[in-house]
Order: C-alpha cells, then structure tokens, then sequence
C-alpha cells in the first residue's frame, strides 16, 4: 500500500456478544490487507475487542430486545428511543474525532449516524423482515434494513443458509467468523449461551448425565478467549442460541443445534431448516433427542474476507 493507509471504522451493534466477534473478523481481514482500523459498539462485546488487544469507543448501549421482547411499546419509547438518539449523537462525535475513510457496521445507530454526518459506509445485516411474525418486529426490521440500505455504499447480508429470506438490494456473502485453528485440547460439545438463552448450567448438566464431556463458554471453568472459533473448530458439536456461533460453525464445518430464544433466532431457526448440518430444538429434552444423530456440515468460506474485499473498493488507497 503506497503512503498512509486508509483509516477504516469498524461499529457494532451492542445487543450481545456476537456483534463485535463478527465485527473484529472484519477487522482482522482489513488490518492484513494493510488497513488501519478503529473499532467502536460497546455493550456485553466490549470484553472480547480487549481480549484482542483492541480499546473501543462505547457509545450509549441500546436494548431494543429486552425493551420489547421483556417490556412494552412504552418500555421502547421511554427507554430505547432516547438511548438510541444518544448513541447517533456520539457517533456522529466519534466521526469527527477519528476522520475515517470509511465505516463498516452491523449497527443501524452507526448506520444513521454516517447518513447525518455524510460518512460512507458499508452495512452488514442477516436481519431480514421475514424473520419476524410479530407484525411490529417485523415492520421494524423493515425499516432497519430500508435507512441502511439508503444510505451504505454496499448492503451486504452474511449466510449460511441458501435462497430466501433475503433482503432486497443486499448482497449476499458467506458467513463470518473469526480466524483460528483447533485447539490443543479435545472438545467433546460446546454450550455457547447467549445473553437470552436458556439455563446452560442446566443444559450442560443434562448433557453429562448423557455421557458427553460439555465445555461451557462462560461456566465457572472458562477463562475469556480471544476467539471462540478454535473451540468451535475443534468440537464435535456445538449447541447455541445466536447466529454469529452459528456462523462460525457454518465455516468450521462444525455439526450445530441451535436452541432460539428471541424472534430473530426463530427466524435463523426457519432459514437453516433444510441446511444440512444444523439442528433447531426448543428445550433440554430436543437436545438431548438430537444427541446422536447430528452430521457435520460442508465447511464454508469465511465470508469476513468478502466484506473486507467489498469494503475495500470504496476506499481511495488499495493493497499492492
């Protein structure tokens, strides 16, 4: 790359931890292609951009799910709305101290921010409106998808599942993981709870009364780690509630049930249901029913380097 690099924003969404491991795959892929990266999003992924090496900025964290999903309409507009105006506000304050050449985001709040503030971006969404049968969820999610498809450079949609539900405009690209290889030790299944999954104390205490020898992600055993996807890589099975884990299993080719908690992973649920390789259940007693006939899926490319690809073209600079 001749002269400076390009600065390259990288925001996540703050709603779980999954935003920003999806995100810092992103970052891994623009800083080995010479970039330099700021990151920002805040929220229950702050930990996992530390353990990386990364300090971010951490704007006002929204809850839309725990507002609507726990609360009300109400809850939403006392709550949430307010939050989110803040979160643009400061934004739009983290553009102007940092001058980056371009943002990339899975966050509408960053998203909007660059609209108001005429900073080009590049949006990254799996949320299509047809995941969700709650008509205010789904015209949510329609609204998402129709400010940050306005606006972006490029709408880019990971999946990994193939065919509909799709967003109209967006393009689609493989799913997004972290890099990294299988680690030293054997991992037999691995629980990867998410902020709104079931009890995975209770979860994995059924799974070795079946016999299986369970690493928990968060149990009183786990120590923090930089990424998850050497564990996913390295397991026999994986059992999860987000979609960023089911991403990494997806590019691991590691088998996966998947046990929704909120619409938008009934929505996941739905779209894999004739993906080889994942398995939904909606208790302890569907998992353990899946136990021994789950199969591996095909390992898929990791689409973290597409969107840095993609994500590149808008740049002024390029890697030589």
């Amino acid at each position: 790359m001749n002269g400076t690099p390009s600065k390259v924003a990288v925001a996540h969404y703050c709603e779980g931890a999954g935003h920003a491991t999806r995100m810092l795959a992103v970052v891994e892929e623009l800083e080995a292609a010479g970039y330099e990266t700021v990151i920002a999003g805040g929220g229950p992924g702050t930990k996992f951009v530390e353990a990386n090496g990364y300090t971010e900025f951490e704007p006002t964290v929204v809850d839309f799910v725990d507002d609507l999903q726990d609360g009300s309409l109400l809850d939403v507009a006392r709550n949430s709305v307010p939050a989110l105006y803040e979160r643009v506000q400061q934004y739009r304050a983290w553009f102007d101290d940092e001058a980056p050449a371009l943002l990339v985001t899975d966050d509408i709040a960053a998203a909007i921010a660059a609209s108001l503030h005429g900073q080009r971006y590049v949006y990254v969404s799996h949320d299509p409106a047809a995941f969700y049968a709650n008509p205010v969820e789904r015209v949510g999610a329609w609204v998402r998808n129709r400010i940050a498809g306005r606006g972006a450079e490029a709408f880019l949609l990971p999946k990994a599942w193939s065919g509909d539900p799709s967003i109209p405009a967006a393009i689609d690209v493989p799913p997004m993981a972290p890099a990294g290889d299988a680690p030293d030790e054997d991992v037999d299944v691995l629980v990867v709870p998410s902020e709104f999954s079931i009890d995975p104390d209770r979860l994995a205490d059924a799974l070795e009364a079946q016999g299986r020898d369970v690493t928990l992600v968060g149990g009183d055993d786990w120590v923090l780690q930089e990424s998850l996807q050497p564990f996913i890589a390295g397991a026999n099975l994986v059992i999860c509630s987000g979609y960023s884990t089911v991403m990494e299993a997806a590019v691991a080719g590691t088998p996966c049930i998947v046990l929704p908690a909120t619409s938008e992973q009934r929505g996941v649920v739905d779209a894999l249901a004739d993906t080889p390789g994942f398995y939904a259940a909606d208790s302890i007693a569907g998992v353990e029913a899946l136990l021994d006939g789950v199969e591996a899926p095909q390992p898929r490319e990791n689409g973290a380097k597409r969107v840095a690809e993609i994500a590149a073209t808008y740049l002024p600079d390029s890697p030589q």
